[in-house]
């Protein structure tokens, strides 16, 4: 790996930038990724593992991954492909420390109609089923409000707790739960239209 320092005053890198540094097996992918992605993704770490070190350590396990994935892969958008990464490997983390092996409530407890389709890495799933999956998801959310985009990635995709999420949007915890309740049952909607089985 060669290494070429990213100086300070070349700010945040665009992400056609520090995709171009990973291809070329720059190191300096690395300290770009972190300098411009690191509080959000230890937010989604620290969200499922609720612990400072654990969190740390699953951002270097993220940037190592991501050294190792790309090449051959392509990030169509690095931010999600960073997230996805970082929330498997905290899921993961999160997985061993414990004695049942559950996914912790945080991290997909309204989520549950959708166990085993929305989470990566289903054995069921073929990998044209799961572009399909995200295809009706990105549709789905492409028409909904700004709030509602919010709320449905700072619950399920970013794990955030609801009480936090009900502050943030200036909505009542109970408001909060039936939007989310609502927007499930949109989706699931959706996806069985598509031919998911949910």
């Amino acid at each position: 790996m060669k290494s070429r320092d990213v100086s300070a005053n070349e700010g945040v890198l665009a992400d056609e930038r520090i995709i171009e540094l990973y291809n070329l097996r720059d190191e300096s992918a690395i300290s770009a990724t972190d300098r411009k992605y690191r509080s959000y993704l230890y937010t989604i770490a620290f969200n499922i593992l609720s612990n400072n070190e654990d969190s740390e350590e699953c951002l270097n396990d993220t940037y190592l991954k991501t050294w190792n994935s790309i090449p051959p892969a392509v990030p169509r958008v690095l931010k999600a492909f960073l997230s996805r990464i970082t929330r498997n490997t905290a899921i993961d983390k999160y997985d061993m420390q414990t004695a049942d092996k559950r996914v912790p409530i945080a991290a997909c407890d309204d989520l549950s109609d959708f166990e085993g389709v929305l989470r990566d890495g289903c054995d069921m799933l073929s990998e044209l089923e799961t572009r399909k999956i995200g295809e009706i998801i990105n549709s789905y959310l492409s028409g909904v409000s700004d709030r509602d985009f919010y709320i449905f990635m700072s619950r399920y995709y970013f794990s955030a707790p609801r009480d936090q999420i009900a502050k943030k949007v200036g909505m009542s915890l109970s408001s909060l739960d039936r939007r989310l309740t609502s927007m499930k049952a949109e989706l699931r909607a959706l996806l069985e239209k598509g031919g998911v089985a949910v």
